[in-house]
């Protein structure tokens, strides 16, 4: 069995979030388009480590306490895109919205591990579970794994499967030794990227304050054409140790602002962050899309990102 290799040296004690406004999604013409943008943007997340992605709901239409459209749909992309290809058929239930999701290039990150692969961690859902013998897990091998630890089935967990597999009976059925860890190890202790985590934020406001990571972000840059002219090469950032980036729709954040609880103490949305950016001043286009707007903005921080993180 091959091992998979590609974690960095050394773990990671910071994490990366993304906001992205479900306003971009709405902007699409079809459900096939929706779907290819949606997917855009997850791998965009892959590729620069992103550990949380925010759906920031900007959308006019939208009922009080509800979901909009475009936002429920690129939430379930993204949860879609992030699952490993072996846990899908488990975890995520059929649905209208992912009619055209079969077809998105896969993430391919390191906890989508193939069949052949071996990795120190992996991700699983609980087929079965008894109070005496343990929890046996689907890890998309051969072979179930075992914890000790009574779980409620058909929920999704990660596993320490150790360097090399390790086997043991139980039931008279042979199966692989695994122990349960938080899905923040693989990333602080091993140093592989383990995918993002997706949340819905109803307002800018929720968006902010609703950090899933203990004491909030302490680092908040807004991205915008009106911001900031910083070159990369002379960006500094602050240390953080949780960072989030925000991305307007088509029509940039002030008009998330502008319909938004937080526009009634705010005229500027640069007032909301610690970091007001222009990623790529001297444009030749009129429009930069969002897509296109991640994948160059993530490129611009990167090294500024790896010189402040953590310290």
């Amino acid at each position: 069995m091959e091992t998979k290799r590609g974690a960095a040296p050394g773990g990671r004690n910071y994490t990366v979030s993304i906001a992205v406004a479900a306003s971009c999604i709405e902007n699409a013409q079809n459900l096939q388009l929706a779907t290819l943008l949606a997917g855009q943007i997850a791998r965009a997340a892959a590729i620069f480590n992103v550990d949380e992605v925010v759906v920031l709901d900007d959308s006019e239409e939208k009922l009080e306490n509800q979901v909009s459209t475009a936002a429920a749909l690129f939430a379930r992309v993204l949860q879609f895109m992030e699952t490993p290809q072996y846990l899908k058929k488990a975890l995520i239930p059929m649905h209208p919205d992912l009619k055209f999701a079969g077809v998105l290039p896969p993430l391919d990150a390191p906890h989508h591990l193939r069949s052949t692969e071996w990795g120190p961690y992996r991700e699983g859902v609980v087929r079965s579970s008894d109070a005496q013998t343990g929890s046996l897990i689907d890890v998309g091998l051969d072979k179930d794994a075992h914890v000790e630890q009574a779980v409620k089935p058909n929920v999704r967990v990660t596993l320490s499967m150790g360097a090399q597999p390790t086997t043991r009976l139980v039931g008279g059925k042979e199966v692989l030794a695994g122990q349960l860890v938080l899905p923040s190890e693989p990333r602080e202790k091993g140093g592989l990227y383990w995918g993002y985590v997706t949340r819905l934020a109803h307002s800018l406001q929720d968006m902010m304050e609703s950090c899933p990571f203990p004491g909030g972000y302490d680092l908040k840059v807004g991205t915008s054409e009106r911001g900031e002219r910083t070159p990369s090469c002379s960006l500094q950032l602050p240390p953080f140790r949780h960072l989030l980036v925000v991305f307007g729709g088509p029509e940039g954040l002030e008009h998330c602002l502008q319909h938004d609880p937080l526009g009634g103490w705010h005229a500027d949305p640069a007032e909301l962050f610690d970091r007001y950016l222009n990623t790529c001043f001297d444009q030749g286009s009129r429009t930069i899309r969002t897509e296109e707007a991640i994948l160059i903005s993530a490129a611009f921080l990167q090294p500024a990102i790896q010189q402040s993180a953590g310290a």
